[in-house]
């Protein structure tokens, strides 16, 4: 019993080590790196039961998602003969307001619209939208598929968390309008 919880235990830390290491790996890769012996010669042997090789082998091949549902914070839409340059206008004043957030300029015609954020949760995307309205007061909720390329892009919201409360993001959560259908998703190029 103690010689397989030793095992155990220097599996996980082998795993662990190489976690950070093993990122964007295939199962082979990271099969030929445990096999590897570190430093104090330890090798680890990985076998596979039943189906799961197969399993993970039809995985791996299999065509990945390209986009994900989510939200955004829709913060200008507009069709008017100035359209264009308050779009890019109110863009530059949000990044100046909360640097670090994505911004999305769009045009589909007749409209440019300006949307912030990244959001995969309806609490993030309220917690920013809480945030987002007081300098923007007719930012809404939009609920859309968002490329996976522009999440891993995606940078840490400067909103002070410990700041909110339970109740500011309740109320955030009955005070906010309509949400978008997402049936006007995009893509930029």
């Amino acid at each position: 019993m103690k010689g397989s919880l030793i095992k155990y235990m220097l599996t996980a830390l082998i795993a662990a080590a190489a976690s950070g290491y093993v990122h964007g790996q295939d199962i082979a890769s990271f099969r030929q790196t445990l096999a590897q012996p570190d430093s104090l010669g330890t090798v680890v042997t990985v076998s596979e039961y039943g189906k799961a090789a197969d399993a993970i082998r039809i995985y791996d091949q299999s065509p990945k998602a390209d986009e994900i549902s989510g939200y955004r914070i829709r913060i200008f839409f507009d069709n008017g003969q100035n359209a264009r340059n308050e779009a890019i206008a109110t863009q530059e004043r949000f990044r100046e307001e909360f640097p670090g957030i994505p911004t999305f300029l769009e045009y589909d015609n007749p409209s440019y619209i300006v949307t912030v954020g990244n959001c995969i949760t309806m609490d993030e995307a309220l917690l920013l939208w809480n945030e987002v309205r007081r300098s923007f007061s007719t930012a809404f909720l939009w609920r859309g598929q968002i490329p996976i390329e522009e999440l891993l892009r995606r940078e840490k919201l400067p909103i002070d968390s410990a700041a909110m409360s339970t109740d500011s993001l309740s109320n955030a959560a009955h005070e906010f309008m309509p949400l978008g259908t997402g049936n006007d998703g995009y893509r930029l190029k």
